[in-house]
């Protein structure tokens, strides 16, 4: 037997996104190989699982994932900030842009699951943000934020395929319902 730690049942489940009764159901048609330990428990050896994976074609990597990058986009830095601690503190990493034209440096500059962009923004504006992002990375995942969903920049950046509109004063519920839709977490 390795040295490597065997999965239990809820391990491989959470691995990949299935049931606890699917994994179990897999053990039992003998598709997954596993152990019982003496709780009656089952036990599946990372050589096991990994064989499992192949077998069956399912791409999942055992490593730690890298934590999901966010763009902030504000002109207001104690939104910026009220934001920054609220995602930090649920494991994103964070970047944080105070206008338009730091907004399009960092996004030249990498790749961000979930982008929060303000809508009035000074040099360069939300909506022309929003285009150059779409234009460069047309799958970017952008949330709009502001306090005024019926400005000229708000609607015309509707053009351009917002994810969501949440307006401003933004709470804590309203980005961790985001998360949820977004990272579906």
């Amino acid at each position: 037997m390795s040295d490597e730690k065997p999965f239990s049942t809820g391990d491989v489940a959470r691995l990949l996104h299935v049931s606890l009764v699917t994994v179990l159901l897999w053990i039992r048609a003998g598709k997954l190989k596993a152990y019982r330990v003496p709780g009656g428990h089952y036990r599946i050896a990372q050589a096991e699982f990994r064989k499992f994976l192949t077998d069956n074609q399912i791409p999942v990597s055992l490593d730690a994932p890298a934590p999901r990058r966010v763009l902030v986009v504000d002109d207001e830095a104690s939104i910026r900030e009220a934001f920054a601690a609220a995602l930090r503190a649920k494991g994103y990493e964070v970047a944080l842009a105070r206008d338009g034209r730091e907004a399009l440096k960092s996004v030249r500059r990498q790749k961000f699951d979930l982008i929060f962009l303000d809508i009035l923004l000074p040099h360069v504006g939300g909506a022309l943000v929003l285009k150059a992002i779409k234009r460069r990375e047309p799958e970017a995942i952008v949330v709009l934020i502001t306090g005024y969903p019926y400005h000229d920049e708000t609607l015309s950046a509707l053009d351009y395929g917002p994810a969501m509109l949440l307006p401003k004063p933004v709470k804590l519920a309203d980005i961790e319902a985001v998360l949820q839709i977004v990272f579906k977490k």
